[in-house]
This record gives structure tokens, sequence and C-alpha cells, in this order.
């Protein structure tokens, strides 16, 4: 079986193997679902009939759902400070707008509300409206430092199998337990689908977000979770919670509020929303079963060797934006902030002013962990070490990749017409045998890459979908069309030479033979061909009728006809080689570049550090696509493979992207910058830039210790005066055709000198003289003058091995289509 049908086999069988299993429910699961489904309507009923204060460590108050009993061991008596941090933050942040805006137009505001020394949720209902976005869908990110709420607490020791019984956990270890002092931290919050409940004590939306957070500890991007909570608009909080087999934390959500104001709301709100999720479960027990509130993709009871995870609650506090819009917040920052709102999520086409960013400040709390995070920023550090967190709303964010996506497209397209104007430029065997074929084939692989990537990515994206496989397509089209075809072509032009290298080595290298003492059978060779033997005597004969004509051919013919079948049986080896060589060709291009995104998926989970290196590693290897080429002008003794619009055009195209995500900061996949690494895979291919123009300028093997590279033959020679036939002569065969100038003068002689050290010829192609410099009798191998200016005059002529001398411009330009000399016709040795 063919190579290519092998690896599709294996890629159908691959998926077929891992695709989801879609079959209903065995009765055991459906039992447990159902037993999951009546413990969640248990803590509902409790949710309805709980009131504000209900979990009070102080007063031994504790509610009867998995997590929030005493018997648990939950470090519920850090909560009550937990909640003031979270307090206090929120005043912090108000404060602080107010001496921004005290000093600006919106003095009036500032007076108003400075009666008092600290700010409470009670001010935003009478009248204290701050500008905070009403839909905070977005992605914000920072950095997160032990909160000195949890300093000196010992974390609880905890009965994992008494929390869940029903769960064989695989030990007593926590995964998702943060050990370190500090990291980064990601949320991306989400209600672009949530329902919103407006009543005559505020309003209040449900909200889900994805956290990632990453300390010194943790492998890949970090710890994953998934948490649900409730969003305020008007007091710009938002109060989030994981929930798990261990903890019922969505159901307990409106005990970890801060007032009795904000209890009612998220109480009003989940009574609704957990109730319909329920009947959703009931609806759909027998076909999709499914856990809504799971904090991980697959819950600890669907994985093979369950771990227990510690459970975190999040306080989110939106820090108000700054509109400089006019003199009242209620008249034009509001309403400025509500219009910029609306237009981004809905588009009519109007300008706006530049998008504030989402800030938000975090406090973290694991009750059966034991420790409380913040983010890192201002009163308690400098702003130049952290400002919270802080990123683009998802509005923005989506502009943001969409711009990225057609400037990547144009870099995209520009490479197309780089790649076409080569494959122009290269169109003879002559120029593309001194093409690298691993330099086109890293650039081949590379853009493979990102139209594989960019089909991965467009699945997952529905915004900017078009986009995404927009530039795949230019991608394929580059690698598969344009960037395959230029690799076919070099492939069967430079195929004589990888011959010519394998009879080389197979020369060198013998194979052994071994003796054989046994009889070999005689091979009869008769008329009708071998193996054969002849008719026996009793054979009936074919009578001669005449009607075939028996034709002798003379003995040229015979040989003719035998050159003649010997040739096309060469044509048919070496096409149908050639056939089975691109089929090989393009097997382990794909199946190289299929390993290659798979390596690099699998290295998004590993520990950072190793992340990194082999990110750079692989930058590396990839702007090493001059290298090659560098490799084959030495060996081949060549230059000028390339035209330099497409050196300088691919290293600037193939340069920009990795240089956006390895020095901006706010970058779109939010990888963390490194200039220094930058730097280094800048200065490496600009290195291999000045490499390539050393050798067109110096020579291939400028660089290169005698004796270290292959014989080739050296177009720039050093003429001497005194080499004669017999010497091996290295001067040209030159003549000077007789001319005289308007006043008579005497013609130039073959070979004479028109001033010292020199000689003119006649070159044969342009029918013009050259002065080429000689090196007087007796005289060094530089004739006196500087390395620099004979080595920079050599290269104005170039002499071929049948001693015919001519322009190097113009036996460069002969040479690109024909390998012959213009002269006498013999063969000439590539460039």
């Amino acid at each position: 079986m063919d190579a290519p049908r092998t690896v599709l086999l294996i890629l159908l069988l691959f998926f077929l193997f891992l695709s989801p299993d879609t079959r209903p429910p065995t009765p055991s699961q459906q039992y447990e679902l159902q037993h999951l489904i009546a413990k969640e309507r248990h803590a509902v009923a409790l949710l309805n009939s709980s009131h504000y204060g209900d979990l009070d460590v102080a007063k031994n108050r504790w509610i009867n759902v998995t997590g929030l009993r005493e018997e648990d061991g939950y470090a519920w008596n850090l909560l009550p400070k937990f909640q003031e941090r979270a307090e206090e933050q929120y005043n912090t942040i108000v404060r602080s707008w107010r001496d921004v805006v005290s000093s600006g137009a919106l003095g009036e505001v500032a007076e108003s509300s400075s009666e008092s020394a600290n700010t409470s949720e009670l001010d935003i209902r009478k009248g204290l409206h701050l500008p905070f976005y009403q839909n905070v869908t977005g992605i914000v990110r920072g950095h997160w430092v032990r909160s000195r709420v949890g300093h000196g607490f010992e974390p609880p020791i905890l009965n994992v199998t008494a929390l869940a019984p029903h769960i064989p956990y695989a030990g007593n270890e926590f995964t998702r337990n943060i050990s370190g002092h500090g990291g980064d931290l990601r949320i991306k919050l989400d209600e672009k689908k949530s329902e919103t409940l407006q009543s005559d004590q505020g309003s209040i939306r449900e909200i889900r977000a994805e956290m990632t957070i990453r300390d010194t500890t943790s492998s890949g991007d970090g710890w994953e979770m998934t948490l649900h909570g409730v969003h305020f608009p008007e007091l710009g909080q938002v109060l989030l919670s994981t929930t798990g087999e261990k903890f019922t934390g969505i159901f307990a959500l409106p005990q970890f509020a801060r007032s009795d104001h904000t209890f009612a709301l998220a109480k009003q709100l989940l009574n609704r929303t957990l109730t319909a999720a329920i009947l959703r479960q009931e609806s759909s027990l027998f076909t999709s079963p499914s856990f809504p509130w799971s904090s991980s993709p697959n819950s600890a009871s669907e994985l093979l060797f369950p771990t227990a995870q510690c459970e975190y609650i999040v306080y989110l506090q939106q820090h108000p934006l700054e509109m400089h819009s006019g003199a009242s917040v209620e008249k034009d920052q509001l309403q400025s902030l509500k219009f910029l709102e609306q237009e981004l999520r809905y588009p009519t086409g109007a300008s706006l002013q530049a998008v504030p960013p989402l800030t938000m400040s975090a406090i973290i709390f694991s009750p059966d962990c034991g420790f409380v995070l913040e983010s890192k920023g201002p009163p308690d550090f400098a702003s130049q070490d952290g400002l919270h967190l802080k990123g683009p709303k998802l509005e923005s964010y989506l502009g943001l990749v969409k711009r990225c996506i057609v400037a990547f497209a144009v870099i995209v397209s520009l490479q197309i017409t780089l790649v076409m104007r080569q494959m122009k430029d290269a169109s003879t065997p002559s120029t593309r045998s001194r093409v690298s074929f691993y330099t086109i084939a890293i650039m081949a692989m590379g853009d493979g890459f990102v139209c594989m990537g960019f089909q991965v990515v467009g699945m997952f994206i529905d915004a900017a979908f078009l986009l995404l496989i927009s530039t795949a397509f230019l991608a394929f089209l580059c690698v598969s069309f344009f960037g395959m075809k230029f690799l076919m072509d070099i492939w069967t032009v430079q195929a004589p030479e990888r011959q010519e290298r394998e009879r080389r080595n197979a020369a060198s290298n013998p194979p052994q033979r071994t003796a054989n003492t046994g009889t070999t059978p005689v091979v009869v060779i008769t008329p009708a061909g071998a193996d054969t033997l002849p008719l026996p005597v009793t054979a009936r004969r074919p009578a001669d009728t005449g009607a075939t004509p028996i034709i002798l051919p003379p003995d040229q013919d015979l040989v003719a006809a035998e050159n003649e079948d010997a040739a096309a049986q060469t044509t048919q080896t070496t096409l149908g080689s050639a056939r089975r060589e691109m089929g090989a060709l393009y097997s382990k291009f794909y199946v190289l570049l299929l390993a290659i995104l798979f390596l690099s998926l699998h290295a998004t989970t590993w520990p950072t550090m190793l992340r990194s290196i082999y990110t750079n590693m692989l930058a590396f290897s990839y702007l090493s696509f001059w290298a090659p080429q560098i490799y084959r002008n030495v060996v081949r003794n060549c230059r000028k493979a390339f035209r330099w619009e497409f050196v300088i055009g691919q290293s600037i195209l193939r340069l920009t992207p990795i240089v956006y995500f390895y020095t901006i900061k706010e970058n779109i996949l939010f990888v963390e910058p490194d200039t220094n690494a930058a730097l280094v895979l800048v200065g490496w291919v600009w290195i291999q830039i000045c490499a390539l123009l050393s050798q067109e300028i110096l020579g291939p093997r400028f660089f290169i210790p005698i004796g270290w590279a292959p014989p080739a033959y050296d177009y720039h020679p050093v003429l001497r005066e005194d080499d004669d036939e017999e010497s091996g002569a290295t001067m040209p065969i030159g003549f000077t055709q007789a001319t005289s100038d308007s006043n008579g003068s005497s013609a130039i002689t073959p070979g004479e000198s028109t001033q010292s050290g020199q000689k003119t010829f006649d070159c044969a192609i342009c029918m013009q003289n050259i002065d080429v410099p000689v090196v007087p009798s007796g005289a060094g191998d530089e004739g006196g003058t500087s390395i620099g200016t004979n080595l920079f005059s050599r290269r104005a002529y170039m002499v071929t091995p049948c001693r015919h001398i001519f322009h190097s411009a113009c036996l460069e330009g002969w040479m690109r289509y024909r390998l012959q000399c213009p002269i006498c016709r013999e063969n000439l040795p590539p460039l």
C-alpha cells in the first residue's frame, strides 16, 4: 500500500476510535444522576428558606449542605475577614476615584459625596452612580499575591471520603492547590447569554467565568477552572464560586454576599435560574446527561482516577472608568458609557472614543484548602509592580483579533507574491540547482503550521471564523500550491546530483560479498530469450504462408533500436522513481507537519520553563531557513540563488508575527513578552542575511578554510602573466578587435596592456572590452595590490574551464539558461 494511503487510513482510524461516545447512560449512571438531581433540589429548597447570616461561625450557625456543615471542617472562620477585605478594596477604589475627579470637571460630584469618610453599597442606592461597565464580558489578567488575611492560618485537614463517599478519590492530595507566594492570574468573564433580574432593590445578572491561576509549582498554563455566580452592575461587583461533589458553591452563593441587599438579589435570581437548570437536567437525563455547574471540563466522577480539588470563592470589584466627557457623572459620563457599550455590542458604524480597558480588583478564598489570595496593585503595591487585573472587553478584544488576522493575511499574501516572483526568476534548471531544497521546505513547513493552526482556532471562535478560514486558505495556497510546486521543481532538477552522490557513496562503501561454495545453475540462453529451452523435435512447425516478412536490419539499425529501447526503459524507470520519490516526499512532509502540530498542542500542558524552551527552540529552528542555503552555497561554490527582494522580504514577513508575540505585552494570545529572546531571534536572522550577502560579494567560501569544502571550480581565478600552455595556464584565450579612435590612433593588439598590471580581452557575449588585472611575472599572488582591491577586481570577470573570459554579469545571465560555453559549447560547472 502506498504511504499516503496508509497515513490517511491511520488518521481515519484515529478519529474513529477517539470520537465521543453518544450512547445513553447505563442504569447505574442514571441512578447516580437522579441522586445528584435530588441533592440539587434539596439545596435549592434550603436556599429558598435561608436568611442572611445563616452561615456564621462565631454564632455557631451552619447550613445542612455539603461543605457548609460544621463536621465538614472547612475554614469558614476566614469568611468574615475575607468579606471585610473585599469591602476595604471597594472603599479604596471609590476613594481613589473621588480623588481623581475632585480636581477636574466632576468636582461637584466629589463634593456631594465626600460627607462620609467611607463608602458603602448604600451610597449607590442613594444616588451615587459610579461609571461601571454594565456588561463585563471580557478578559482581565494580572498578578496575584497572598493576602494578609490568611497569614498564619493553618490549612484544614479534611476527610474527603466522608465529604463525597460515592467517589473513590485517589489519595488525599488536592489539585488546584496554591503553594507559591505569587504568580499570574487570568479571568475570562462571560455574560453574553445571561439572565437579568430587575427589581426595586436594583439589578443583578448571572455570569460565568473561566479562571486560570498559576504559580511556580503549576504545570502548563496553571490551574484552570470554571466558576459561576452573579454580577451586580450598579455596584460593579462580581461574586463567583466553584461547584463540585464536596462543595455546593452555587447553591450557597448568597451566603457569601457582603450585605443583606445583595443577599436578597442573589437569592431571588438563583432561585429562578437554578430551578430552570434542574428542569433541563431532568429533560435530558436519558439522552445527554450533564452537570451544568462543573468547575472543570471533566468532573471528578468522570475521571478514571478522580482527585480532590480545591474549591474557590472569588470577589471581583470593577474600577470606575475615566470617560473625560463632561461636567457631570449623571448626565454625561453615564450616558457616554451607555452609548459606548451599546455601540460595541450592536455596532452601527458610529465613531467612538478609545474604549477604556476593563480593570478589576480580585480577592480569592479557598474554604477547603485554607488560603486567601488577592490581585497585586495599589495601594499595597506600587503601580509599576502591578495594576490589579486589567484587560479588554470582549468586543474590543475581538476587534483586535480581527485586525491581527487581517494583518497576517496581508503577510501571507505578500509571501505568496514573493514566492511567485522567485519561482519565475528560478525557472531554469541552472537557477533551480542553486536553491537549497531545505530552505524552501522550512518556509513551507511554517506556512502549513499556520494553515492547520488557523483551522483549529476557527472552530472555537465564531466571531472571527470567516477571517480565520480565509487566512488558513491563503496559507494553504502558499504551502500546497506554490511552496510544494517549487519544492517539486527543485527536487526534480537536483535528482542527478542526488544520484551521483549515492553512486559515490556506493563506490566508497562496496557491499560485502560472501563466498558461495554451492553449484551455480547454468542459465540457458536461446534465440527465444533467457531461461527457455528449444522446442522438441516432435513439435509441429508453424507453416510459412509468406504473409509475415522477415526483415533483417543493418547493424547500425540494430544498435539504434537497442539504444532507443534502453532510453525508453531508462525514461520509464526515471519517471517511476520520480513518482515514488515525490509520493514519499509528500508523505514525509505532512507527517512531520502533523507531528509538530500535535507536539505543540501537547506542549501547552508542560511546565512553564519547558514550554518556554520548546517555543524558543521551535522559533529558532524555523527562523534558520537561510542556513541550508548558506551551506549549499559553500558545497557547490555558487551564489545568487535568490533575489534580494525575496531574501529581505521573507525575512521581514516571517519575523513580524514572532516579534509581535515576543515584544507586545497586550498580544492576542496573552503570551508573556520576552524581549531578550526576540533580540536573539532577530539577530540570528540578520546574521544569516549578512552571511548570504558576504558570500555574494566575497565568494561562497570566503570564511571556510582551504580543504574543508569539496573541490569546486573557481570562475574568478588569479591571472598570472607568466602562465603558459605547458604549465597549465589560467590565462584566458582572448583577442581584441582592432579599433581606432577618431584621430586614427593605432588599434589595441590582443592581450595588450592598457596600463600597468592589466590586460584587455573581448567578451564574446556583449562584444565589449574587459580590463583584467594580471599578476606580473615573478610577483606574489596579489601582485602588490591589497587583498580587498584584488578580490573585488576579480569579481568583474569570469574564466571558464575552457579558458574563455567574459564579464561576470554576461556569463551569469547566460548560465541562467544554458550551462555551456558561449564560444566552444563545452559543458560548464554550475555556479
